[in-house]
């Protein structure tokens, strides 16, 4: 049985925390027991320990982060976003705890006040992957390039009842158009029947294929990554040539993200969208060796920013989505 998500994500904060040389992470002290009863998933030990440690050192933003990534997973977005509101007045020029609260402030409904963050971490002298999942997080929390009048009609929500943009070509190139506005609308039109049929010959929502193209490149054909990763749906080299397509071709790019996604969700199930996403991100075998969500922070944050993205487009078509 895969641990759940929050557990891979430990190594990660274990790591910010080393490197935040924090007093109140020696062993033996709240941080330290609330890290490691965060690690075994017992959240609400872990929740009692920041609290303790928040308690004792109110001025240690490390304690604020460590109980607002608690509650998040917890389910209490609210109580997170507020103790990852102080983290960011404490320190505010840390990188994790903006791209956190961000996330917060977007599941709280402030998308406003989540880009300012996102915004404030670009405007940092921050490493290239900070600066690079600052802008994932931007694009994912965008306005949504979808006209209300498609967005959510009458019956959407019931069985079968998909609002029309769902399976429109035209909204899916007024998709590409707004995420990239120099697209040609020849290409654009490309784009978007690729996408969409493709997702129907695979079998795979067309809405979780275009939040991964979003974060993947902004919807740019000639997008490269510092990796060497290729086109709209960012191919590695090899992944392109094992599955016989040409990267720099918008179409093919289509074709090999999505069968290589549908792979993705054979393999680690349709109920765990997430592991596929992980997968997309940093390989099979690292998820299979983690038993879950490897504890990189640019895979967490890349699963992450998609399935925020796509939760949003599946609200807008009406449904509530469960999504891990």
């Amino acid at each position: 049985m895969r641990p759940p998500r929050h557990r891979s994500l430990a190594a990660a904060l274990l790591a910010a925390l080393a490197l935040a040389g924090s007093a109140a992470a020696a062993p033996g002290g709240p941080m330290h027991e609330g890290a490691a009863a965060f690690a075994r998933g017992r959240l609400e030990v872990a929740a009692a320990h920041f609290v303790r440690a928040t308690t004792a050192r109110p001025g240690d933003p490390q304690g604020w982060l460590w109980l607002g990534v608690t509650r998040f997973y917890q389910g209490d977005h609210a109580a997170g976003e507020r103790a990852l509101a102080r983290a960011a007045r404490l320190a505010p020029r840390d990188a994790t705890v903006l791209l956190w609260w961000g996330h917060l402030l977007a599941r709280v409904d402030r998308p406003d006040a989540a880009a300012a963050a996102f915004r404030r971490a670009l405007d940092l002298r921050a490493s290239p992957t900070v600066h690079a999942l600052a802008r994932q997080a931007a694009r994912a929390l965008g306005p949504l390039p979808i006209a209300p009048a498609l967005a959510a009609p009458a019956g959407a929500g019931l069985p079968g009842a998909a609002p029309a943009w769902v399976h429109d070509v035209a909204s899916y190139r007024g998709i590409a158009l707004h995420y990239n506005p120099r697209l040609s609308g020849m290409e654009a039109d490309a784009i978007a029947r690729a996408l969409l049929g493709y997702s129907r010959e695979f079998n795979v929502d067309p809405r979780l294929v275009v939040a991964l193209v979003v974060v993947e490149s902004g919807f740019q054909p000639r997008a490269v990554s510092r990796a060497g990763a290729m086109g709209l749906g960012q191919l590695m080299p090899g992944t392109a040539r094992a599955l016989g397509v040409n990267p720099w071709d918008p179409v093919q790019n289509l074709y090999g993200s999505i069968r290589y996604l549908r792979g993705n969700l054979d393999r680690f199930g349709w109920d765990r969208p997430h592991l596929a996403l992980a997968a997309y991100n940093a390989g099979r075998g690292a998820v299979e060796r983690h038993e879950g969500i490897p504890p990189y922070a640019e895979t967490q944050w890349y699963v992450v920013n998609v399935s925020s993205l796509y939760r949003r487009l599946l609200a807008a078509s009406g449904e509530m989505p469960e999504l891990r």
